[in-house]
């Protein structure tokens, strides 16, 4: 059994048959004709675990995480494949299987691991753990109606987490309860990872699967899209997701109308705006750290000796994560600076360099304005162009686990 993987998974499918109306049931059973269309929530996935392994599943919703575990755990038919598990296996899939309402939570602990496969005596000896990680032990003899729902959520993953099974499985069983709790379960999950059991892991929080596991399985639309490095894997999945995001927003953008977002006297109008990367060549999804240059394409209808350009980059709440001008701006030394630009009759361009992308990975919507040199403008009237949330961006964190608002650079670290 040494070279035995843990899990073995081989052309895995499951398809599901939908209807349209609950009668078409009935009447394809009758007629012997198909009224039905079909789904395939899982479609010829195969990968195996190593023994001690910790693996994080992700992707979208509908992507066949959830059903893959099922299978997984045997709750769920598989319509094709096969599936090998060697060793004791535990799951943590839906908290509250097996807890009645009506008895109290001491009661609810004995059912509950049942449910897990836990012998009476077993839970017995484990009760007390079970009670002190829970914390409630000031009411465990209460009936479990009583608790509120964060109380039930910290009880039934109590008893969920108290197991020591060869494998175990999770799926995103921590969204439930307070910070401070789920604080403690993911502790209870890391000593599990370091126990030596293998470990499959779902969950939407890439820095969770990064911090917690090895490789990672990358599932969309029931097929396996990449499995292996989780920090590869992640990364991978974060540019879908941010250039997915990119083109919503940018569709948002586009269906508020250009002429609602055009704002100004109209002497000078932003026509266009891209992002090229160090090598010049445009950049759809930015990121973190890296060189880039900023192209405003403008149309004057008058030659000026000077005017002021102008952008932010907005979130999707509305907070300013990034705003630079012309007129005001901080250079690479960290003095403020302004620059002059002057512009001709007809198209114009003009650029903003930075040598270092700093804000945090995110979506982001891209405000720009043109505007008099003077800077004490500061009413709309008063702009040649303000385009408000006019384009969206998306930046992603390279290399790095956590995502955040700003990137501070660090100089220098020192021991004294």
């Amino acid at each position: 059994m040494t070279g035995t993987p843990a899990i073995r998974v081989t052309k895995l499918s499951k398809m599901y048959r939908v209807y349209n109306r609950s009668a078409d049931l009935l009447l394809e059973m009758v007629t012997g004709r198909d009224r039905h269309r079909e789904h395939w929530a899982l479609k010829d996935v195969s990968f195996d675990v190593p023994r001690g392994d910790v693996v994080g599943v992700i992707g979208p919703n509908g992507a066949g995480k959830s059903t893959l575990l099922k299978i997984l755990a045997g709750t769920l038919d598989r319509t094709s494949g096969e599936v090998e598990m060697n060793g004791s296996l535990s799951t943590i899939l839906e908290l509250g299987i097996g807890f009645h309402p009506e008895y109290t939570g001491r009661e609810n602990i004995f059912m509950g691991g049942m449910c897990l496969g836990m012998s009476r005596d077993e839970i017995a000896r484990r009760m007390d753990s079970i009670i002190e990680f829970s914390e409630l032990r000031h009411v465990i003899d209460q009936p479990f109606r009583t608790y509120s729902s964060g109380m039930q959520a910290r009880l039934t993953f109590s008893v969920a987490i108290s197991i020591d099974p060869d494998i175990l499985i999770v799926d995103e069983a921590m969204a439930a309860g307070d910070q401070y709790f789920v604080a403690k379960c993911i502790t209870r999950i890391e000593e599990l990872c370091r126990s030596g059991a293998t470990v499959l892991f779902v969950s939407h929080s890439l820095p969770m699967i990064e911090r917690f596991c090895r490789d990672a399985l990358y599932l969309s639309d029931g097929r396996v899209v990449m499995y292996g490095s989780a920090h590869e894997v992640c990364k991978t999945y974060e540019l879908a997701c941010l250039t997915r995001d990119a083109e919503r927003l940018q569709e948002q953008c586009e269906a508020g109308g250009r002429e609602e977002k055009s704002i100004g006297t109209g002497e000078v109008r932003i026509v266009n705006f891209e992002i090229l990367d160090g090598e010049g060549r445009p950049a759809h999804v930015l990121t973190v750290g890296n060189p880039y240059t900023f192209r405003f394409t403008l149309n004057s209808k008058v030659e000026l000796s000077s005017i002021g350009v102008g952008f932010q980059f907005v979130t999707e709440d509305a907070r300013t994560a990034f705003s630079a001008s012309s007129y005001a701006f901080l250079g690479d030394d960290g003095k403020e600076q302004s620059m002059e630009i002057l512009v001709s009759r007809g198209r114009n361009v003009v650029d903003v360099r930075v040598s270092r992308l700093l804000v945090g990975a995110g979506q982001y919507f891209v405000t720009a304005s043109v505007s008099p040199q003077a800077k004490d403008t500061n009413t709309c009237g008063e702009y040649f162009d303000v385009q408000w949330k006019r384009w969206a961006v998306s930046v992603q964190r390279e290399g790095l686990i956590q995502s955040t608002v700003f990137e501070q650079p660090i100089s220098s670290w020192s021991r004294h």
